[in-house]
């Protein structure tokens, strides 16, 4: 007695195992995608983070560099120069300012980090002039206009 062969091409089984191994396979790469772009993200953001930190002390050294008694429109102007936007001054009993800036970081699509730092300025106008820059965790009510 002879064997007759199945006509069908490929045993259900045989099909089942290669649809499973094929949603293993995408999901593997779709893993490894939102793992690279959550690292890219992460990296843009401290990188911005840097900047904005970098900006925050460039504008303390000119508003050193300006001087005691100095204008609260030319505060503003050394502010839009270094890419900050001046949210308090206080003067009393030396100057401290609170600014903000931000920066746009990571892939498609891109985030805004936003960071408000504190300057703390002593002996302005004096050789001994200095200041203290503190990251704020988080930014106080913006100012009104």
């Amino acid at each position: 007695m002879r064997q007759q062969r199945d006509d069908r091409p490929w045993a259900p089984s045989v099909l089942a195992a290669l649809l499973v191994l094929a949603v293993l396979a995408g999901w593997w790469c779709v893993a490894g995608k939102m793992r690279q772009h959550r690292e890219a993200n992460d990296r843009g953001e401290t990188a911005a983070a840097a900047e904005l930190d970098r900006r925050a002390g460039s504008y303390a050294e000119a508003v050193v560099a300006a001087g005691a008694g100095t204008s609260e429109d030319r505060l503003r102007t050394l502010a839009d120069e270094q890419g900050v936007e001046v949210w308090q001054i206080r003067r009393e009993p030396e100057l401290s300012l609170v600014v903000e800036s931000t920066e746009p970081y990571g892939p498609w699509p891109d985030g805004l980090l936003q960071l408000c730092h504190r300057l703390d300025f002593r002996a302005l106008g004096t050789p001994d002039a200095d200041f203290d820059l503190a990251r704020l965790p988080s930014c106080p009510a913006p100012p009104t206009p």
